[in-house]
This record gives C-alpha cells, sequence and structure tokens, in this order.
C-alpha cells in the first residue's frame, strides 16, 4: 500500500521557520504520532519507503524535507510544488506519479489522531471495493460526512456539510491509482456541486468512486483528538 501525505496546504508552515508537523503532540512530533499510530503502520503493512510527502516549494518545506523527514522516514519520496492547488484532492493528485500503480492509496492529511483496527488491504480483497473510509460520530460542520445505506454502504459524502452522523476522520483508501484519478476526474467535471469554497477536497472523491460502479465502505476509529482543532 502507498501513503500519499499532503503538506503543501496554508497551514502548514507556522511563520516561526518551522512546520505543524514539528509541534510536539503526546510525546511526538506531530506528523509522527499521526502516521506511526495507525494500525497499518504498527503492523508494518506499510513503511518509510511506502510514503510520497507534498510540500510546497519554499525555504522551510525543503528543509523540513531535508532535516527531519529524511531522518524519519528514509527511502520515502517528496513532490515539491511551485504554488498552492485547488484543493487536497489536487495535491494528493501530484503524488500519484511517484506511486505504485497497483497498489491501494492511502490518503493521509495527518491532522487526526485517533485508535483504529482498519485492515484496507482485507477490505479490497473484495473485487467490487474501491474505497474505504474512516469515520467516528460527529455534528460539526468542521468535518466531511458520508451518508450510509442500512446495510453501511457509502451513498455519498460530502465537505463540510453534516448529512449524517458519520464524520471522516481525514484518513481515506483507494483501491489503486486508477480508481482515484477517475475519482478526480469526476469531481472535475462535477466540480460546482463536489466542491467547497472552490476548492476539491479528499472525502467528496469517493463520489467518483461509487460514479464507477464500485463500492465504498466505512471503518470506525475511536480516541479521536483532532489537532486542527486544538492548534
Amino acid at each position: 500500500m502507498q501513503v500519499i501525505v499532503p503538506l503543501a496546504g496554508p497551514d502548514f508552515e507556522t511563520g516561526a521557520d518551522d512546520t505543524r508537523a514539528e509541534r510536539m503532540v503526546e510525546g511526538a512530533p506531530l506528523l509522527r504520532r499521526a502516521l506511526e499510530s495507525r494500525s497499518w503502520w504498527r503492523n508494518g503493512t506499510v513503511s518509510a519507503e511506502d510514503c510520497v510527502f507534498l510540500l510546497r516549494d519554499t525555504p522551510v518545506s525543503r528543509t523540513f524535507a531535508v532535516e527531519r523527514l529524511a531522518e524519519w522516514y528514509p527511502g520515502s519520496r517528496n513532490v515539491f510544488l511551485g504554488a498552492f492547488t485547488g484543493g487536497a484532492a489536487l495535491t494528493a493528485l501530484c503524488g500519484v506519479a511517484l506511486a505504485d500503480p497497483g497498489a491501494p492509496l492511502c490518503i493521509d492529511l495527518a491532522d487526526i489522531l485517533f485508535d483504529d483496527e482498519a485492515d484496507p488491504l482485507d477490505y479490497f480483497r473484495a473485487p467490487d471495493a474501491g474505497g474505504l473510509l474512516l469515520t467516528f460520530p460527529s455534528s460539526s460542520p468542521v468535518y466531511s460526512y458520508a451518508e450510509l445505506d442500512p446495510e453501511g454502504a457509502v451513498l455519498r459524502t460530502a465537505e463540510k456539510k453534516v448529512i449524517s452522523s458519520h464524520a471522516s476522520a481525514g484518513v481515506y483508501f483507494f483501491r489503486n491509482a486508477a480508481t482515484f484519478l477517475r475519482s478526480v476526474a469526476h469531481s472535475l467535471d462535477n466540480r460546482e456541486a463536489l466542491s467547497h469554497n472552490g476548492l476539491l477536497f479528499v472525502c467528496p472523491l469517493f463520489n467518483g468512486v461509487l460514479a464507477q460502479g464500485s463500492k465504498v465502505g466505512v471503518a470506525p476509529v475511536r480516541n479521536i483528538r483532532d489537532v486542527k482543532i486544538s492548534a
């Protein structure tokens, strides 16, 4: 499995010559606390060599890559962007070029801490499984949401719209690069309906997975610690 981590947003650099990723949270730098607490990292499904980090091409982010990412995740790969993109979905798109095209993709925004027992590789053994979304109960409009059918399958997703009680934990799985790319195309074709404040986010991409005739499932997480809110 390939893990793509978008770190190229406007809130990544703090303005004090460092980054949010380096802020100490629960005894570790935030980025490490987030990525390495995931079940797929703890059980050895992924390692540093499977990670692609996306950053702005700025002196602060370049220094972070050399002095932190190279030490924390040796063998990982970086993509530097010369400008802000039109949202996290398009930022993640830039990392797919370096990913194994046949492997499942994990897009991890690395800004929500949680406990989980998700097994995405087992989930994708089903031939009709196209996406997997991690969720927790909430009614806050700061999150993206999934509406589920009575069997627990995703019917639709929306960004910053409380269409259900199933909030996204900021980690998204796609069957492979082709599934992800077709989902991005779907969001571009339906930008007005699927964008938020003019930006394309990752959670609404699952509408594109559904449009491909594939299923999107959910896996629960618990013990949520949202570092975006607490920052």
